[in-house]
């Protein structure tokens, strides 16, 4: 049952709560009534689960070293020993070809999508990972792919504006998390992630700042624009905006008052007012869309 578990944790299921971006197509297209829509949304989701699991053990197998530097991540399974490389190796290659195979069945396109994710993040993984900005850029571009992936397999094409709302807000995330880093690990930072030296703690403040304006910016011109204007018959959208405010002031609260350091994943699923601004947020948007 150990076993089983550390595998669990390897995959990071945990972090599966990402992937939900796959599912942003299709409840602002209107087609989450749909069965064929919606099943195939939800096979996308998997699908990304799982490539997006191959990725992280092919990460871990890259930095298992440099977690060891680290007090909470020398507790992963490669890290710690618990689970061999030739294993994870094994899991990252099944997990990788379960989610191209799933892919490839939900056509062509969407194939390229997961593949271009994939390239992606293993540019990251080996070489972008360690050169500044790029490496939160990355991570960004990954969550444009999940948007892109969704709004294929439902037969939509993203808006312009929640793209770039999502890729902002993507980069919100990840400077919040290299501060995190640079305060939990201090002089050591630079061992555990070789980017973090052309970083400091003033100059990832500035960029957390002007990503979460813009973030917010964003999202409120994507609220009002003319096709969600016209698919909701009126401005009520634009109400959501208290939502994502209040959401993105409390992780600011989080992070620079409680000094929370964990993940997105973990902070998210831990804070009760966190997670329920997020779940209003999604059922006010699903009542604005079909009522």
């Amino acid at each position: 049952m150990s076993f089983l578990m550390d595998v669990f944790r390897l995959m990071r299921t945990k972090q599966w709560i990402k992937n939900l971006f796959v599912l942003a197509p299709l409840l602002f297209s209107g087609r989450f009534v749909s069965l064929s829509s919606f099943s195939s949304a939800l096979l996308a989701l998997v699908a990304f689960c799982l490539v997006s699991s191959g990725v992280y053990v092919v990460n871990d197998l890259e930095d298992m070293h440099r977690d060891r530097a680290h007090p909470k991540k020398c507790q992963r399974p490669i890290a710690s020993g618990r689970i061999s490389r030739r294993i994870a190796v094994l899991l990252g290659v099944v997990l990788v070809c379960g989610g191209l195979l799933l892919s490839l069945f939900l056509g062509g396109l969407f194939f390229c999508l997961a593949g271009l994710y994939l390239l992606l993040h293993f540019m990251y993984t080996f070489f972008w990972k360690k050169l500044v900005l790029l490496d939160v850029g990355c991570i960004a571009l990954g969550f444009c792919i999940r948007i892109w992936a969704g709004a294929v397999v439902v037969g939509v094409l993203p808006s312009g504006w929640l793209q770039l709302c999502v890729f902002l807000l993507s980069l919100f995330l990840g400077f919040t998390k290299r501060r995190s880093e640079m305060r939990t690990l201090g002089d050591r930072a630079e061992e555990h992630r070789g980017a973090l030296r052309h970083y400091t703690i003033y100059f990832l403040d500035q960029l957390i700042m002007i990503s979460a304006t813009l973030a917010i910016v964003f999202y409120g011109l994507y609220t009002i624009s003319p096709d969600i204007v016209a698919r909701v018959h009126g401005y009520w959208m634009i109400y959501s905006l208290v939502f994502v405010v209040y959401g993105v002031f409390r992780y600011l609260y989080l992070v620079h008052v409680v000094g929370k350091t964990e993940d997105v994943d973990e902070i998210l699923l831990a804070d009760f007012p966190l997670i329920t601004s997020v779940l209003c947020w999604i059922g006010f948007s699903f009542w604005v869309f079909y009522k």
